[in-house]
């Protein structure tokens, strides 16, 4: 689903409708009215639409559906109720104004773009038509018919009780040199330890058209977090994405090229480069699905027993509901397997299954609160050596917090996340949480 700068949208929209005016004011029409002037679409529509087949037809019922209906997120509701506007009023510039946002809305790109068109034909005033040319652009560059640039930059502060995923048990049990198993006392720095930290963020990316259907796609991004504590677990990555995109009616493609390199306390621990692919297909204006897959190579440095061949597929739902709170969840599902290059480590070769759901809900126009939930399960393809334990993992992350937009492209994220991972060897067996505030400013041209 397109995502949508619905603060450009309303600017313009109060602009071009500063107030809208209708011939009668009976009750239902009065009480309508102060629903949608008091933001509660969803109230107004549900009052106004069992009364839609006896009061069709008539401007000020149509105008008053059509405005709830789009806000509310009913959008072909709302279409068909503002085109019966124009069909009596075709300079009815308000009207149009809003059946361009519920095309844009709808993911019609194309015919919002003609009702602008169409605004812009009445010679509104300079203001609206440059509010409007800005509008315009930002659907080609949405919709990939204009090369747009974007970048982002982000700071934050936090706690994290766990800074290494490190269990909280003082020894294990392993076998040296195939003897039985003893039990070994863990040190300090092998168990759990907590700290402060700061993090930074930076990113830049780039879509460019090639044709009407094709458009080329690149990213790089960086990252950094320093542990108040325990230097040694701090953490920083680089990652690169470069690609192609196509469209085909409602059916979306990408295949790219992605690889990074992931580093603790300044030294490479990990580094991965593989091809991904999907298809995204925009079902209607409340529902999309995807299919998705990746193939990767991972190398590890200083480890190179755990060189691997990493393979995932999986599929994808998101839903966004009617009414005025832009509520919106998604649901994920995948499998993978990942191989050692060398078969006689084995014991580190894993099957992957998991699970992805979440949601988020605006609490008003400039704050919005997310959740997620997602659970992952491994289980190793033979026995540890050292452990004398085919290793099985389930883990349990869950994740909550608020975007705050203060305006001006910045963006203000608290955030409590938690990680729980149970597993039959107690040395990797641990939980985690962690809390902290990001502000991040965007930049978009």
């Amino acid at each position: 689903m397109q995502k949508i700068d619905y603060r450009s949208w309303l600017l313009t929209l109060a602009l071009i409708v500063p107030s809208v005016s209708y011939a009668a004011d009976d009750e239902v029409i009065s009480q309508a009215r102060a629903f949608v002037k008091a933001g509660n679409y969803k109230a107004a529509y549900d009052l106004l639409l069992p009364l839609e087949t006896e009061r069709s037809g008539a401007v000020d019922f149509d105008m008053l559906l059509g405005v709830s209906g789009v806000e509310a997120g009913e959008n072909s509701r709302g279409i068909f109720a503002l085109e019966r506007v124009l069909a009596v009023e075709p300079n009815n510039i308000e009207a149009r104004a809003l059946i361009a946002k519920g095309y844009y809305k709808a993911g019609e790109a194309e015919n919002a773009k003609a009702e602008f068109n169409n605004v812009l034909s009445q010679k509104p005033n300079s203001e609206i038509t440059k509010l409007i040319e800005n509008n315009m652009s930002a659907i080609d560059k949405a919709t990939g018919q204009k090369t747009a640039f974007a970048a982002y930059l982000d700071v934050g502060l936090g706690y994290d009780n766990n800074i290494s995923s490190a269990t909280s048990a003082s020894s294990v049990n392993v076998s040296i040199a195939g003897l039985p198993l003893i039990e070994l006392p863990l040190s300090a720095s092998s168990q759990k330890q907590s700290s402060n930290f700061v993090t930074r963020a930076a990113g830049v990316s780039v879509r460019m058209p090639i044709n009407k259907n094709v458009s080329a796609f690149g990213s790089l991004t960086g990252t950094g977090r320093v542990n108040f504590d325990e230097s040694r677990f701090d953490q920083s990555s680089l990652d690169y994405s470069v690609g192609l995109g196509f469209k085909h009616n409602i059916d979306n493609y990408t295949i790219a090229l992605q690889g990074g390199s992931f580093a603790v306390d300044g030294n490479t621990f990990r580094e991965a480069m593989g091809i991904s692919g999907q298809w995204q297909r925009n079902v209607n204006d409340k529902n999309q699905v995807s299919i998705f897959a990746q193939a990767s190579d991972l190398q590890y440095p200083d480890s190179s027993i755990r060189d691997a061949r990493r393979y995932v597929v999986g599929g994808g739902w998101g839903h966004t509901f009617d009414g005025d709170k832009a509520k919106v969840t998604y649901l994920s599902a995948y499998a993978g397997k990942e191989n050692t290059d060398d078969s006689t480590f084995d014991f580190l070769s894993n099957d992957i299954y998991g699970l992805r759901a979440g949601g988020q809900m605006a609490i008003n126009y400039k704050l919005v609160a997310f959740a997620g939930l997602s659970y992952e399960h491994r289980k190793y393809d033979e026995q540890d050596p050292t452990f004398l334990i085919t290793r099985k993992d389930n883990q349990y992350d869950f994740n909550i917090g608020l975007r705050y937009l203060p305006g001006h492209g910045f963006t203000i994220k608290p955030q409590l996340s938690y990680i729980d991972n149970h597993s039959n060897n107690e040395l990797f067996e641990f939980d985690r949480y962690i809390l902290s505030v990001n502000v991040r400013k965007d930049f978009n041209w």
